[in-house]
């Protein structure tokens, strides 16, 4: 999967919000969570931004860090109420049976994040949701993973009106130490080493009435779920913004050639990048520190190699931008991302 992929926006900000909130439980400020990650660039509560994988990665290794719990997804998916999903929660919270509501959320799940997509299928008497990654996942660690599938299994508890499901998360990473720690806590159980992220049930559940079933309710929510689906389908101009800003990240085009490939005035290119709340200078500024902060974790190239790639002919340019960007220079912010890993 290219690089490319991991810089279009697909994430909610709602969720790195509310990662910032959970965080706090750990005195961790909201402000020192937030500096010089993208939620820097969109402070306002209610806005319907979505963050590139990368950005998101960011935000959960910084989190990761501050809090040093490695555990972090696990309270993650605890802590995310169906709410938290949109349109798309409220049609499962109102659906008639589990089964309806696993349908949803596989035929929904873009509308929520384009960076995961949901499956579902009988294994012979078990039930399986089976989450695969649409891009690279950056970092080495399991947190989207144990998060969502935990937080799945929470939400299927709660929908049935259980304490707990009869149910297992199957995680395609090693164990971690934290596991035994924090088994007590999970709705259900976990296993690693598994060759597939997935969450597997007795396939008789399926039929299991839910609470708050709303037939008049549920239609709504997915009429909904139907019309952002559909304003998903089109590429939006951001997109394609980006998508050309990446093809050379050494000669990035200036703002004239790329409204002139995207059939239109820079006049007009600006006006409509300000509609979305952003500018040709802040998306340049995002696409390289996004790429840098990745070549950077990656290890392999030196700090000198990865200001060429990003179409720095003086790497103390190079050095002077990133600090801007992250606060950190680019060998502090491999120390600290090494330093981090060995944590996770």
């Amino acid at each position: 999967m290219s690089t490319l992929e991991l810089h279009q926006p697909a994430i909610p900000i709602s969720y790195a919000r509310l990662l910032v909130e959970l965080c706090t439980r750990w005195h961790v400020a909201p402000e020192e969570l937030m500096a010089g990650t993208a939620l820097d660039r969109h402070p306002l509560p209610g806005s319907d931004v979505r963050l590139s994988p990368l950005e998101f990665n960011q935000i959960v290794d910084r989190a990761l860090r501050l809090t040093g719990e490695p555990a972090l997804g696990y309270h993650f998916g605890l802590h995310l109420k169906l709410s938290a999903h949109g349109f798309l929660g409220y049609a499962v919270m109102t659906s008639a049976t589990l089964g309806e509501a696993i349908q949803l959320v596989e035929k929904y799940f873009t509308t929520r994040s384009g960076a995961l997509r949901f499956s579902s299928f009988i294994d012979g008497d078990t039930a399986v949701v089976q989450v695969d990654s649409t891009v690279d996942v950056v970092a080495p660690f399991a947190f989207p993973f144990e998060s969502l599938l935990v937080g799945l299994c929470h939400a299927g508890a709660y929908i049935t009106g259980e304490s707990s499901m009869d149910a297992e998360v199957c995680i395609n990473y090693p164990e971690p130490g934290y596991y035994a720690r924090c088994a007590s806590l999970l709705p259900c159980r976990i296993r690693y080493n598994m060759p597939l992220h997935q969450l597997r049930f007795p396939a008789a559940l399926l039929d299991r009435p839910l609470l708050m079933a709303d037939a008049t309710a549920s239609e709504q929510a997915r009429e909904q779920c139907e019309r952002e689906l559909a304003a998903l389908s089109s590429q939006p101009l951001v997109t394609r913004v980006r998508a050309l800003l990446g093809e050379d990240l050494a000669n990035m085009p200036d703002l004239d050639v790329v409204a002139g490939r995207c059939c239109m005035s820079s006049r007009t290119l600006k006006r409509k990048l300000a509609e979305h709340g952003v500018t040709y200078s802040e998306m340049v500024a995002t696409i390289r520190r996004d790429e840098a902060c990745l070549l950077l974790a990656e290890g392999r190239l030196s700090v000198e190699q990865i200001a060429g790639r990003l179409g720095y002919r003086d790497p103390a340019n190079f050095t002077r931008a990133f600090k801007s960007w992250t606060r950190e220079t680019p060998r502090q912010y491999r120390e600290t991302v090494r330093s981090g890993q060995r944590r996770a």
